[in-house]
């Protein structure tokens, strides 16, 4: 609380927040960061949590926000057979290739500034994500050996891609960490380049009905990034 208090009333906070009133109403900057990702519901039946990297662009208007990330990692499994493909006696017929998959996925969000403070300002986010999951898959064939036990063997190996889509939610806590006047890229005037470090917890919801039993549910996780935004003077 007492370090939140100096950030919120240091001169040189209230200083930026009063040079803001010579922007324009636009910006535009991007955003880098690392964070990590749990997810809940029967997702959690099959994947564990992993990290991502995550990357992109942010346009401004006055107090709205329009973000575009876009986001890579590779959860483990937890379920070795996802779509359940086995034989009559039980045995499994496809197993996993790789111990984890490789998530791509992008996200769109529009958001509004609700609090700008010194040198924090609070955004709450909403839209829509869409992630692929990419991993190897290997088809088994049990044959029996020279003692006449049955072992498994890989007949062969294809690559396996699942598409989801889902809304996304999020909460943009921005912390100022400098500012400088720099020309403008536009025109022969100035612009002022600022920076904060990010703190985003989300929250987005995903689903693969091919799984067996379909597996649904929320992925929580946080993401700690530097975000860089450059405004245009009056």
């Amino acid at each position: 609380m007492i370090l939140l208090a100096f950030l919120l009333l240091t001169p040189a906070a209230l200083h930026g927040q009063e040079s803001e009133s010579l922007y324009r109403g636009w910006g535009l900057g991007f955003q880098v960061g690392v964070g990590g990702m749990l997810p809940t519901g029967t997702l959690a039946e099959e994947f564990k949590g992993g990290a991502l990297f995550m990357g992109g662009l942010t346009g401004e208007y006055r107090n709205l926000r329009l973000k575009a990330d876009v986001a890579y990692g590779q959860p483990s499994f937890k379920n070795e057979n996802p779509y359940a493909v086995r034989d009559d006696q039980g045995r499994n017929l496809q197993l996993n290739g790789t111990a984890s998959t490789t998530l791509l996925g992008m996200g769109m969000q529009v958001g509004y500034t609700v609090l700008r403070q010194g040198r924090v300002s609070v955004t709450p986010n909403v839209g829509f994500c869409a992630s692929r999951l990419s991993w190897d898959m290997n088809h088994i064939k049990w044959e029996k050996d020279d003692e006449g036990q049955n072992r498994p063997k890989i007949d062969d190996v294809t690559g396996v891609h699942e598409n989801t889509t889902g809304w996304l939610a999020s909460v943009d806590i921005d912390i100022r960490l400098h500012g400088t006047i720099t020309d403008s890229p536009v025109g022969d005037g100035q612009a002022h380049y600022g920076s904060s470090l990010r703190v985003t917890p989300f929250v987005t919801h995903a689903g693969f009905s091919n799984f067996s039993p379909t597996a649904r549910g929320a992925c929580i996780g946080v993401c700690v990034s530097y975000a860089g935004l450059m405004h245009l003077f009056r």
